[in-house]
């Protein structure tokens, strides 16, 4: 179906509108429930005269407790997601990503309407399971958190939308949002407006406003001013009498067209707007708004490839049966609002019989009797008639109390339980001491419960980022933001051919614990227990969500423990081994995806330092360091290759030349003194020197030369040896640590298991001696009763 007709749209919107009344209804009472309305109706307390009628805010304290665990999970991180990319040189994936991630963090965090779309879907989850959002333009990045009666959805539709063939977004736009949103109809993505029918909802808001404010513009007569007027006093067209344009945002699927995706149609809400019907609007304007006409139309254009990239969807679905539908999610409000309806109900009859029993009762036999009881004046001293008789407390009708604690006792139990899945359980009353493992199987016993609603909500708002990523990845795009991103970005160094969403991975940021701070801290105790175990970079990460376990702060934890410390990567540290190595004759073979400039730079300072070292003792080398200096040089030449193959680094290999060409011209110079040198050295001894005295001075240093080369070869011998041995001691080191873990785990589950038994055999004992307990006093109810007939 192309719903090529206004009527069509509108026929299909309203068949869905009504559809969601009677889900409307259950979700007012939730409403109602978690804003702390009180339970009983004022038919009901006039009727039943009802004296007590007051919500104990049992279910607004727990709204509260979930929204503040979503709040944990998904506001507490420093950022919402990370972002990686396998494109590109591989030494240059992990900066990039890290620039990218950052960038976009700080955009994201720093917007409050982010901030109130998040509250408003978390608000939504806790109450209804369903948590929609959508964007009103095609390049902006931030969404809009919708109300569930917003979003039409027909029945049946999966969770996974796969059957999803057409939805609608009830929207309500003010004179000035209206503008704003047709201003720029000339771009691509805007075209289909009907600009005739905007202007006439245009002229209705003015010329209500107008009516309705009492004020009287001498242009009220001029189109033109009165355009610029709605840009220019857009505050007062957003008062709450200023009238409103109700929409239906029509989204449907179509693959009759070549390219498959969705269009967009936009009809006015004819029951809710006064001119739909063609009824006058207003006092004093007879304009008509002509049924059966597009506020906008796509036409044949899609304006999406996919619904992800118009409206968002995050669920708590708490529901046991599958397939999982839209409109069959249940969610915590829906689930406990009979239970804690009942408590509400029951604490306020609790009361009345609180007060009932502070009631003084006289027991009289005619009016004049009552008339002289209510004369009774109950001070310090006085007297009572004869004729009057006080009932006493044992001849009153008593409430049992035992039953009523027994009955609110067992609905904040029930209460408690089913909402373990998104509030911190919290047990009063225990103050016995328990032992390390005791409480990390309470803890265990509890991430158990936790995980029903809240990764859910983190699956779901995977495909949220996603979606935001590719927004900001727009390479023409209105949104200040995302030009300000993608200019940010390349300043640092990422090419603008990698700011695709193909090339990026999304991995929402998570914390410890699933938001609960009690097993947020016992999981980062534990790490830190065992944090030098790890590799130097996962120790810092551990000292970070530490940090962030014990400040709940991220700013605080980005000062304390940055993210990217300056730390010697392993490209910097190859290239310092290589330069001891080659200026020791040896060879240093060619190691691929490594850091080729990082590698480069070090060798070249380290190149630098080996001269300035000869330099200082008169420029005159060994022949060993003339050796390792030249190797030292070709080694850098061949690095310098492989990085001239980029052509985005041709200024910086031009530099690299420059500096190795002045070095060698050093070496050069080296070489020279040497050379002569050895000649002053050898014209000395013709001269005047015993030639034996030579010989022995040439065998000496032969001899030398070859002990320092046994020396050098027996030294890295022994480095080898003592390399392996300390490799087959880090190994049985490992070995032994990982049979202690094996023991103490296996000490743990069983220490566990002993504690559930002799936990569960002192609650049998606990319920035989209740029975025992009720038992007795059946039986001396009964000897009483027996007596008392007697």
């Amino acid at each position: 179906m192309n719903f090529s007709k206004a009527s069509e749209v509108e026929m299909v919107a309203w068949q869905m509108k009504e559809a969601d009344f009677p889900r409307g209804i259950n979700r007012a009472r939730i409403n109602d429930l978690l804003n702390g309305v009180p339970p009983y109706t004022a038919e009901e307390v006039e009727r039943n005269h009802i004296a007590i009628n007051v919500n104990f805010l049992g279910g607004t304290r727990l709204g509260h407790e979930a929204r503040a665990q979503f709040n944990g999970n998904f506001l507490k991180p420093g950022k919402f997601f990370t972002g990686s990319t396998d494109m590109g040189p591989k030494h240059k994936r992990v900066t990039r990503s890290a620039i990218v991630t950052k960038e976009i963090a700080k955009l994201m965090k720093r917007s409050s309407v982010y901030y109130e779309t998040f509250r408003t879907k978390f608000a939504l989850l806790v109450a209804h399971g369903i948590g929609p959002s959508a964007w009103d333009k095609p390049d902006f990045w931030c969404p809009d958190g919708k109300g569930i009666e917003d979003v039409l959805i027909p029945a049946n539709t999966l969770l996974t939308m796969k059957n999803l063939p057409f939805f609608a977004l009830y929207s309500s736009y003010t004179g000035p949002e209206l503008a704003r949103l047709t201003r720029d109809r000339e771009r691509s993505q805007e075209v289909g407006w009907n600009m005739e029918l905007v202007d006439k909802c245009l002229e209705y808001i003015d010329s209500e406003s107008t009516a309705l404010m009492g004020t009287n513009w001498p242009e009220v007569w001029s189109p033109e001013k009165m355009a610029e007027r709605v840009k220019g006093d857009g505050g007062f067209y957003a008062g709450d009498q200023v009238p409103t344009i109700d929409c239906f945002d029509f989204y449907f699927w179509d693959d009759d067209e070549k390219e498959e995706g969705w269009k967009r149609r936009i009809i006015l809400d004819s029951w809710s707007t006064p001119s739909g019907v063609g009824q006058p609007m207003g006092w004093n304007s007879k304009v008509d708004f002509a049924k059966n006409q597009f506020l906008f139309n796509s036409k044949n254009r899609k304006v999406a490839s996919k619904w992800s990239e118009i409206v968002s969807f995050q669920f708590a679905d708490l529901s046991a049966v599958a397939p999982f539908r839209y409109h069959s999610v249940r969610s915590l409000g829906f689930l406990l609002y009979a239970v804690i309806n009942l408590q509400n109900r029951l604490r306020c009859k609790f009361n009345e019989a609180i007060f009932e029993s502070l009631m003084m009762y006289f027991r009289v036999k005619s009016m004049d009797e009552a008339e002289r009881a209510l004369k009774v004046e109950l001070f310090n001293q006085g007297f009572i008639d004869e004729t009057l008789q006080f009932i006493p407390a044992a001849e009153r009708y008593q409430v049992n109390s035992q039953l009523v604690e027994l009955g609110l006792q067992d609905h904040d139990r029930i209460i408690n339980e089913h909402a373990s899945s998104f509030t911190q359980s919290q047990k009063y009353g225990d103050k016995t001491e328990k032992t390390k493992f005791q409480v990390m199987a309470e803890i265990q016993a509890m991430t158990a419960m936790i995980s029903a609603g809240l990764q859910q909500a983190y699956r779901y708002q995977e495909f949220e980022y996603r979606e935001i990523f590719r927004r900001f990845c727009l390479t023409d795009a209105r949104d200040p933001d995302i030009n300000l991103f993608r200019a940010r970005c390349q300043a640092q160094g990422v090419p603008a051919n990698m700011l695709i969403p193909e090339a990026w991975n999304i991995e929402p940021e998570r914390v410890l614990g699933a938001g609960n701070k009690t097993l947020e801290m016992a999981i980062a105790e534990q790490l830190m227990q065992f944090r030098n175990l790890y590799d130097p970079e996962p120790q810092r990460q551990i000292l970070r969500d530490f940090t962030l376990a014990v400040t709940d702060d991220p700013g605080r934890t980005d000062t304390m423990v940055p993210e990217e410390p300056n730390r010697i990567t392993d490209s910097v540290h190859d290239a310092q081994l290589a330069a001891g190595t080659l200026m020791l004759g040896l060879p240093v073979a060619m190691k691929t995806g490594m850091n080729h400039i990082e590698y480069v730079e070090t060798l070249m300072v380290s190149m630098q330092v080996a001269i300035g070292r000869i330099q200082k003792r008169g420029g005159v080398p060994t022949p060993e360091e003339l050796e390792g200096l030249d190797a030292m040089s070709q080694h850098i030449t061949q690095h310098i290759q492989i990085v001239e193959q980029d052509k985005n680094e041709k200024e910086r290999v031009a530099n690299w030349q420059k500096s190795l060409a002045k070095l060698m011209n050093l070496v050069k110079a080296f070489q020279q003194r040497l050379e002569e040198q050895q000649k002053s050295q050898q014209g000395n001894g013709a001269n005047g020197e015993d030639a034996e005295l030579a010989a022995k001075v040439k065998a000496t240093q032969v001899m030398a030369d070859a002990k320092a080369a046994n020396t050098r070869e027996s030294h890295a011998q022994r480095t080898a040896q003592r390399q392996v041995q300390f490799e087959l001691e880090q190994k049985r080191e490992d070995a032994r640590l990982q049979r202690e873990l094996v023991r103490d785990a296996a000490r743990h589950k069983l220490e566990t298991q002993k504690e559930h038994l002799s936990h569960a055999q002192e609650m049998i004992h606990k319920q035989d001696e209740h029975a025992l307990d009720v038992a007795a006093e059946k039986i001396k109810q009964k000897q009483k009763m027996k007596s008392t007939e007697e």
